[in-house]
């Protein structure tokens, strides 16, 4: 799976913040609201309202609801109230020539510096931070879960250190003769 972690992800806004409000915005919209490139390139005014983004999603997925969240309500809501249109104009080739960009720039694999890789990211994020797949259903908008539990597999580094966590009071029983 193509997810960023918490700090590749921090890095990656970061750098995109140093180019362009904008593109930092259609960043961390598209990885908060777990979005697919297309919709957020989709997105206009009517999307954002009453404190709350509405996203018809793609590919037979639910449209959701989502509350904006405090680091991004207040420029959303101003990018809609000035915008006549969609509130990112680009082409789905420059929001990924953009990502591309940004992610070298955060020193991020390029394997990972893909658009696709934000909606992972908060997939996966949302896991490890205590959602439950039930929840990941319903934020992202899976109509089947088994399209969740994606997000619920681990990675072979934090496998490996879960494993050296759980064995590590029998290996120091072991070690010290079973006297501890």
């Amino acid at each position: 799976m193509k997810a960023l972690s918490r700090e590749q992800l921090d890095n990656l806004l970061s750098v995109a913040r140093q180019h362009s409000e904008t593109d930092y915005l259609m960043l961390l919209v598209t990885f908060q609201h777990g979005l697919r490139v297309s919709e957020t390139l989709s997105l206009t005014k009517e999307n954002i309202a009453n404190g709350y983004i509405s996203v018809a999603r793609g590919k037979g997925s639910r449209p959701c609801q989502h509350p904006l969240l405090a680091n991004e309500r207040q420029p959303l809501e101003k990018l809609a109230a000035g915008s006549k249109g969609r509130l990112f104009p680009i082409s789905r080739v420059t929001f990924w020539r953009r990502m591309q960009q940004y992610g070298a720039k955060a020193g991020l694999p390029e394997f990972l510096c893909h658009p696709h890789s934000l909606k992972h990211s908060t997939g996966r994020l949302g896991f490890v931070g205590g959602m439950t797949v039930p929840d990941l259903v319903e934020y992202l908008g899976h109509v089947n879960p088994a399209n969740s539990l994606i997000y619920a597999q681990s990675d072979a580094a934090t496998a490996s250190a879960a494993f050296a966590a759980a064995i590590s009071p029998a290996v120091k029983s072991a070690a010290a003769g079973g006297r501890e």
